[in-house]
């Protein structure tokens, strides 16, 4: 490996070769890196350095973006991704940036969600739950263990009334009071 005081030093026609027979893909990076007897990392580097780099992942358009708002807390990532061809991962990350939840069902939580909510730790809810003070289902024909937070049900309305009732035990900066205004007010 050259040292950095050794490296290629890059000419306005070389640059033009480059720009000319890059086409986004490492073959041709390659064939350019043979044809100009530099290395693949030193292409690489001068196409990130002039701007040409290709972007695979296309541009959401505002009319992707409404109807991801639309679908998001009705349909799964997988759904909404084959309606917009496109991948999974980008239905999420776009999701998470515009800030949009992707809770799908309506009507009840899981534990964990009812954890972050209110802030505290998941045997704190167990131990309400044992105790008959949050009333709360599960999924499946037999109790979930100790690893199952999302197999738990915990109805909207057994919430509220969870809440009223014990208003006093959750206090600090974890509690997310914006959540716990929502679901009194009705809006989740």
């Amino acid at each position: 490996m050259k040292p950095y005081y050794d490296r290629h030093k890059w000419t306005d026609v070389e640059r033009d070769i480059v720009r000319r027979d890059y086409d986004g893909h490492n073959l041709s990076a390659l064939r350019l890196a043979s044809h100009l007897g530099v290395t693949f990392c030193a292409v690489k580097g001068q196409v990130q350095a002039m701007g040409i780099a290709m972007d695979k992942s296309p541009r959401w358009a505002d009319g992707e973006i409404e109807i991801l708002c639309e679908m998001i807390t009705q349909y799964p990532p997988l759904t909404i991704a084959r309606r917009l061809h496109r991948s999974v991962n980008s239905i999420v990350v776009k999701s998470k940036r515009l800030g949009l939840s992707r809770r799908v069902r309506d009507g009840w939580f899981s534990k964990k969600e009812v954890c972050e909510m209110l802030g505290v730790d998941h045997k704190k809810i167990q131990g309400y739950i044992d105790r008959g003070e949050l009333k709360a289902s599960w999924r499946t024909d037999r109790k979930p263990q100790k690893n199952g937070m999302a197999m738990w049900h915990i109805t909207t309305e057994d919430l509220k009334d969870f809440i009223t009732k014990n208003a006093g035990d959750f206090q600090g900066r974890n509690v997310d009071l914006v959540m716990i205004v929502w679901l009194l007010n009705g809006e989740l």
